[in-house]
C-alpha cells in the first residue's frame, strides 16, 4: 500500500505544484562545474607560472562560495518576511539571467559579476526550498515530504548533468541557452502558483 508513489500521490496539492518547480529548475540547475568549466575555458593562462594556470577560475569559484555564505542566512530572513516563493522566484529569474551572462560575455570582470549572481542565487534558493517544503507539508508528513523532495530533485539532478554535458561537448553555448530556458520556465510556474494557491502557510 505505501511507497514512493503512493507518498507522492498524497502530497497537498500545493507541494505537488511546487515540487514540479523545483524538478523543472533542477533540470536547469546543473553542476557549478560547467560555470567553472567555461570559465576555464577562456581565462586558464599563466600569472605566474604554469602552477598559477588555473588562479583565475579558482578565484571566481572563491568568489561564488563566498556570497553564498554570506547571503544565505540574509535571504533566509527575507523569506520569512515577504514570502518563500517571492524569493526563490528571484532566484529562479536570477539563474536564468546568470546563464544568458555566461553565453553571451567573455571578459574577466563581467564573469566575476556572474559569479558573484551565481552565489546569490544559491543564496536565495538553497535552503529556502527544503524551508518551503517543510511549510507546505503536515507536520506528520514532513520528513516524508523531504525525502520526496530530495530523491526527487537527486534524480533529476543526475539527468540534468549528463544531458548539460552532452550539450557542452556540442557548444558550451547551448548549456546556459538550455539552463536559461528551464529557469524561466521554472519561474513560470512558481508564478501561476501565486494564482492557484494564494493562500499557503508559507506566505
Amino acid at each position: 500500500k505505501f511507497g514512493f508513489f503512493y507518498d507522492i500521490i498524497h502530497l497537498p496539492g500545493k507541494l505537488k505544484f511546487f515540487i514540479l518547480a523545483a524538478g523543472i529548475f533542477a533540470f536547469a540547475n546543473f553542476s557549478y562545474m560547467f560555470f567553472v568549466l567555461k570559465s576555464a575555458s577562456l581565462f586558464s593562462f599563466s600569472i605566474f607560472g604554469e602552477q598559477t594556470k588555473f588562479a583565475v577560475p579558482l578565484m571566481l569559484y572563491v568568489l561564488f562560495n563566498v556570497f553564498y555564505a554570506v547571503f544565505a542566512i540574509p535571504f533566509g530572513r527575507l523569506s520569512d518576511e515577504i514570502g518563500r516563493r517571492k524569493v526563490i522566484l528571484g532566484g529562479y529569474i536570477l539563474f536564468s539571467i546568470v546563464c544568458l551572462g555566461f553565453w553571451k560575455f567573455t571578459s574577466i570582470y563581467a564573469f566575476a559579476i556572474l559569479f558573484i549572481l551565481y552565489g546569490l542565487v544559491h543564496a536565495m534558493i538553497m535552503g529556502n526550498q527544503r524551508a518551503i517544503v517543510s511549510d507546505l507539508s503536515s507536520e506528520e508528513h514532513r520528513a516524508t515530504a523531504l525525502g520526496i523532495f530530495h530523491t526527487v530533485i537527486g534524480i533529476i539532478a543526475i539527468i540534468a548533468g549528463v544531458f548539460a554535458g552532452y550539450l557542452y561537448d556540442l557548444s558550451s553555448n547551448f548549456t546556459f541557452v538550455y539552463g536559461a530556458i528551464l529557469s524561466a520556465f521554472a519561474a513560470i510556474i512558481i508564478i501561476s502558483s501565486f494564482e492557484k494557491y494564494p493562500n499557503v502557510v508559507e506566505d
